[in-house]
């Protein structure tokens, strides 16, 4: 089975790279298992349904950010229900909800089997700056483990 893991996410703007961060974390873990890539992205909508495309399992984190949400809550979400994502809107593309559901009608047989998202709630920024929050950092590193143990079970 073809996994793909996708971190997405900005590093400069602090926990924005949240799903950076997890990916990386989950790539030093797993080293290279067959099977199974990992990618960091800085891009969402049509860019990230491509990337997507052709692989049987994808699991993709990022970062949410809302004024009502709670900081370094982990959540889990089913491509459907994650319509409103950070990443995945200019003036120029769709939201990745949007964009899964043209590609699932131009090229059904490239759509992956079992697509999850996880999120991990951030505060809203707009100031420049690397590393992770202490709570960002530690729900990080707990959904790295929860990935990497789910990736160990499938073999």
């Amino acid at each position: 089975m073809r996994t793909l893991i996708v971190g997405i996410g900005n590093t400069l703007m602090g926990d924005d790279g949240v799903g950076i961060y997890v990916a990386r974390l989950v790539k030093d873990r797993i080293q290279s298992r067959a099977g199974i890539e990992v990618k960091e992205l800085s891009v969402g909508g049509l860019k990230l349904v491509e990337e997507i495309l052709g692989y049987e399992e994808v699991i993709i984190i990022d970062s949410y950010a809302s004024h009502d949400t709670e900081l370094a809550r982990i959540r889990e979400f089913t491509p459907e229900e994650f319509k409103d994502t950070l990443h995945s809107s200019s003036p120029h593309d769709t939201n990745f909800a949007t964009a899964l559901e043209l590609y699932r009608s131009l090229e059904p047989d490239r759509i992956p089997r079992r697509m999850r998202v996880f999120t991990v709630d951030i505060r809203p920024t707009s100031t420049f700056g690397e590393g992770l929050s202490a709570a960002v950092q530690e729900a990080a590193s707990k959904l790295a483990e929860t990935i990497v143990r789910e990736i160990e079970q499938i073999g």
